[in-house]
């Protein structure tokens, strides 16, 4: 159940960062948006690949 809570907790700071980068007035908001953004994405794809090799070691 962690894991589902884990990419909920990422996908939410992913969207939270395309926000900030969108209403973004200076550079340094555009950049921590967009790294808020890759951040989450990342992560996700981090859990999902883990997720799938827990599968293959187990079988």
């Amino acid at each position: 159940m962690s894991h589902w809570i884990m990419g909920i907790m990422s996908g939410l700071f992913a969207l939270i960062g395309l926000f900030l980068a969108a209403g973004a007035h200076d550079a340094g908001i555009l950049i921590f948006g967009l790294g808020l953004f890759a951040g989450g994405v990342l992560f996700a794809w981090w859990m999902i690949k883990t997720a799938y090799d827990e599968a293959d070691a187990s079988s």
